[in-house]
């Protein structure tokens, strides 16, 4: 099938009649042979003349009749422009070009991550709520500060200075906590409620405070803060951590759809010029293509990789 674009102009530009017969054996060696064109710019004309007649049913038609069927195409976006729309929506500028698996892949990396990352986010999120509403109802800084300035902490080893103290020796300690450190920064208001689950020096501030045989003791009473615990800063540490580990996920995650930009962007450009240019489909099919695989010593680290197909 020959496929032919074409821009009419009035038929029979060289201003005589031409036989039919000639025409399409003009045209017809104009097929068979490549590089060969028609004899004269009347005989394209002519031919689109003859084809319409050839459409109504009532009209016969002849075994050398040549079918030239016009094909109408889309435009396809410019390189830049393939490389903008999947840096917006991963996979956008290769479902503009043709590349429907390479659209699929991206597309649906950018669905998983997204969908893992608020899942992740919204769960180290609710996580922190809990921890930091039972600390703002268990610890008492008020305590921790008076043991802190008293002679019984100097048997402790005392590492790292409170968060947030200032504004705590300049409230009530009538004041709910999260009223005193109100105007504390967010990333010292981060630290108070990190630093009073993770270490040992903090223990005095707690409410259900226990010496090494279990007894049940006053902040007043501990003398070396390492030989007395909490249960309450205990479940409070575990769930602290597991906050981290879902929050942290949730920005590597974050990381790893900036990355899926970046390289759909790449992709779609790169298919973007091999169409425009006219490639066909086994070089195209060649090129490098991204993935994402599971790497890393335990094999389970998400991990973009670029590879070429094996011939």
């Amino acid at each position: 099938m020959v496929t032919l674009a074409l821009v009419a102009a009035a038929a029979h530009a060289d201003g005589g009649q031409q036989d039919a017969s000639q025409i399409q054996s003009d045209f017809a060696l104009s097929r068979l042979t490549p590089g060969v064109q028609l004899s004269r710019p009347g005989d394209l004309a002519t031919i689109l003349l003859a084809q319409s007649d050839q459409s109504k049913p009532s009209q016969s038609v002849g075994e050398d009749m040549i079918h030239v069927p016009i094909v109408v195409r889309r435009p396809l976006p410019s390189p830049k422009r393939a490389f903008l729309m999947s840096a917006l929506l991963p996979g956008l500028g290769e479902f503009r070009v043709g590349a429907w698996k390479q659209a699929a892949l991206f597309f649906s990396l950018e669905v998983l991550g997204e969908g893992l990352r608020w899942s992740w986010d919204g769960k180290g999120n609710d996580l922190e709520n809990d921890f930091r509403a039972r600390a703002d109802s268990t610890y008492d800084p008020w305590n921790y500060l008076a043991w802190r300035d008293s002679r019984n902490s100097r048997f402790s080893s005392i590492t790292h200075a409170m968060p947030c103290s200032a504004y705590v020796k300049a409230a009530p300690s009538s004041v709910p906590v999260p009223d005193a450190i109100r105007d504390c920064s967010g990333s010292d208001k981060q630290q108070f409620y990190e630093l009073i689950g993770k270490y040992d020096q903090f223990v005095s501030g707690w409410e259900d405070i226990v010496d090494v045989s279990g007894n049940r003791v006053e902040f007043t009473e501990v003398d070396s803060a390492e030989n007395f615990q909490s249960d309450t800063r205990l479940s409070y540490e575990v769930d602290r951590d597991e906050s981290n580990k879902y929050l942290k996920r949730a920005s590597l995650l974050w990381g790893l759809i900036l990355v899926n930009h970046v390289f759909s962007a790449i992709d779609a450009n790169r298919v973007a010029h091999a169409r425009n240019e006219g490639q066909d489909e086994a070089i195209i099919d060649r090129r490098t293509r991204f993935g994402l695989a599971l790497g890393g010593s335990a094999g389970t680290t998400p991990m973009f990789m670029a590879y070429r197909p094996i011939q």
